[in-house]
């Protein structure tokens, strides 16, 4: 039925969405429950990217049924059928529910529910890596803090999820040490082992937000180690990425943990050589936050100028509509899907065609619906979205301090 019909068998008074929300909030059948997250399941291997507008509202549903208090059946088949949509999942789609993951992995009493979304988030290193590195800030801690959760599952899926998560770090000086960073966070006796091999590293990539979300907890840890050796490699480890930082953005959230710390020891420490140190570390913080460059925050434009801008490339396409079964929900998900795409300002057209051509093909008439076609309209779309009042605006600023041999030449 599904595969003849598609998408247009999906809402409606008789439409399998109805099905499909009734079994997954039935609380008195547990078999129901079970079912609907074979449905779930089903849809997502079915129709693959084009049931995303449909089921993504729906993952938190199937998510909290992997908790389920009376069925062990019905947790295996919802964590399978939250699984299942994961492989099908675009970045957007990923962005959209990163927030009620996040709540469920940290606040729900049910352990079975902290462990998949867990391994939900830990699946968004394949499928939205730039929004996880944008998001180590928050990631990095939320986790650490799971790694001391009372359920040995759910400390070992916060270690695999962090883990995996740094794969997003953009930093090949940072990554080797991914393994040990971790594994000091729930190992306080692995910390001056760690910063002393740290310490010893050559740094010479550019460092970013996501490369001191890993690091910063660990000087962290340091700085309160008795030790003066591993205060003052801690020093040196701050210096020295400090001088590879291009913008103080990147340094802003980590300004309230390493500045008090450095300024203490340089105050406290009664070795003069680590006293010194400190100070130069504190020093080069200092530098960064005097710099005039700044990162400002992409913003994407508001979401009816975005489908405005996305309605007017489908309305070029003969025979494609935004209009019927499973046509506007499906619309509404690719405009939602340009917006944020507008904010990756890295972001190339083949990106774009790879995150938005499963849902475009609901918009287009039968015949004409193949991938190629899709790609084509969501190369339109991109370009749409470039500029006018579709685009994001923000990003990366410079601002230079205008000296004396400027002036002369205006």
């Amino acid at each position: 039925y599904v595969k003849e019909n598609w998408v247009t068998c999906l809402e409606g008074s008789d439409g399998v969405l109805k099905t499909l929300d009734g079994t997954l909030a039935d609380s008195k059948n547990a078999v129901a429950r079970e079912g609907g997250a074979f449905l779930f399941a089903a849809l997502s291997k079915k129709l693959k990217g084009a049931s995303v507008p449909f089921l993504v509202s729906r993952l938190e549903a199937v998510v909290e049924n992997a908790g389920d208090k009376k069925s062990a059946e019905c947790r295996k088949a919802s964590s399978k059928g939250a699984k299942a949509f994961l492989k099908v999942m675009n970045a957007p789609a990923a962005a959209q529910v990163y927030d009620m993951l996040m709540k469920q992995a940290q606040e729900s009493t049910k352990w079975q529910v902290k462990v998949l979304a867990l391994e939900l988030l830990a699946g968004y290193v394949e499928i939205a890596p730039e929004f996880v590195a944008r998001k180590m800030v928050v990631v990095v801690p939320a986790f650490s803090d799971l790694m001391w959760d009372s359920k040995k599952q759910v400390k070992e899926a916060a270690a695999k999820a962090l883990t995996e998560a740094c794969k997003c770090i953009n930093n090949n000086d940072v990554q080797p040490f991914v393994p040990a960073l971790v594994s000091a966070i729930s190992n306080p006796s692995e910390v001056e082992e760690c910063v002393h091999t740290l310490a010893a590293t050559t740094f010479v990539q550019t460092v970013d937000a996501s490369a001191l979300a890993i690091t910063v907890p660990l000087l962290e840890r340091g700085f309160r180690e008795k030790s003066t050796a591993t205060k003052r490699k801690c020093a040196v480890i701050t210096e020295n990425l400090a001088k590879l930082v291009d913008n103080p953005a990147n340094v802003a959230p980590f300004m309230p943990v390493l500045e008090p710390a450095l300024a203490k020891a340089s105050d406290e420490v009664a070795d003069p050589e680590c006293r010194s140190r400190c100070a130069a570390a504190h020093s080069a913080l200092q530098d960064i936050a005097k710099r005039g460059g700044a990162l400002k925050a992409v913003e994407a434009a508001p979401l009816e100028k975005v489908e405005e801008a996305v309605k007017n490339v489908i309305a070029k396409v003969d025979g494609a509509s935004i209009e019927g079964p499973g046509k506007e929900t499906s619309f509404k998900f690719v405009a939602s899907s340009a917006r944020y795409m507008t904010t990756l300002q890295d972001s190339t057209t083949d990106d774009w065609k790879e995150e938005l051509f499963a849902s475009i093909k609901a918009l287009l008439p039968a015949g004409a619906n193949k991938k190629s076609d899709a790609e084509e309209v969501a190369k339109q779309i991109h370009q749409a979205c470039l500029s006018g009042e579709a685009a994001a605006t923000g990003g990366v600023q410079e601002e230079f301090e205008e000296d004396e041999d400027d002036k002369h030449l205006d």
